[in-house]
């Protein structure tokens, strides 16, 4: 399970020296490698955290959370906030930023979280706009997208909803990932409005 779009550039912080490879806890230096060990490992975390999730207020501090729960065997910057610039197409939010712009966020999230018994397209509409601006920060060197769809499918179940993120296609979900950055979240929405079910 990849995040979407395409790899991120080289860094000295977090990839070994001359490699595109990002320094991990099993030393493995073949990037095939560590995508295969990274999937297996996560993929038994996401089914942990999925049964019995993670809690927390929802804020950003669950968030990262999340990230440590999944990465904490591969990376030991597991939960942390990356501290170099990265691009997918788009440039995500400069580092330096990124603790202030998602604690700001996610604060208004967290008063947001009355969300359970209001209307399918309502809630579509707010979980869009959430996904979207939670990639837009993109707050982690690696692993945004599995964190994020956990994070949001705590969210939707918070909300009385559940969220079927398997009938979603990765060309989707880069268009739809693509045009929220944009501040356009209609295809987000509607991928929403198709995929969550009322429990």
């Amino acid at each position: 399970m990849s995040d979407y779009y395409y790899e991120y550039n080289r860094d000295d912080t977090y990839c070994y020296p001359d490699s595109f490879v990002l320094k991990n806890k099993m030393n493995i230096i073949d990037e095939t490698e560590l995508k295969i060990a990274e999937r297996e490992i996560t993929v038994i975390r996401l089914a942990e955290i999925l049964e019995t999730p993670i809690k927390g207020k929802f804020d950003f501090k669950h968030f990262k959370a999340i990230h440590q729960y999944l990465f904490a065997d591969i990376y030991i910057w597991a939960g942390k906030t990356r501290t170099v610039d990265i691009a997918k197409g788009n440039l995500f939010c400069r580092s330096e930023f990124i603790e202030e712009q998602a604690t700001e966020l996610f604060a208004k999230l967290h008063g947001e979280l009355g969300f359970r018994g209001r209307a399918q397209d309502e809630v579509a509409k707010r979980l869009a706009f959430y996904l979207g601006e939670i990639n837009a920060i993109h707050s982690f060197r690696e692993g945004n997208g599995r964190v994020q769809r956990v994070f949001i499918d705590y969210v939707a179940d918070n909300a009385g909803y559940d969220w079927d993120f398997g009938e979603i296609s990765g060309e989707e979900m880069i268009k739809a990932s693509d045009m929220a950055f944009k501040k356009d979240y209609r295809a987000m929405e509607e991928m929403f409005l198709r995929t969550l079910s009322k429990k």
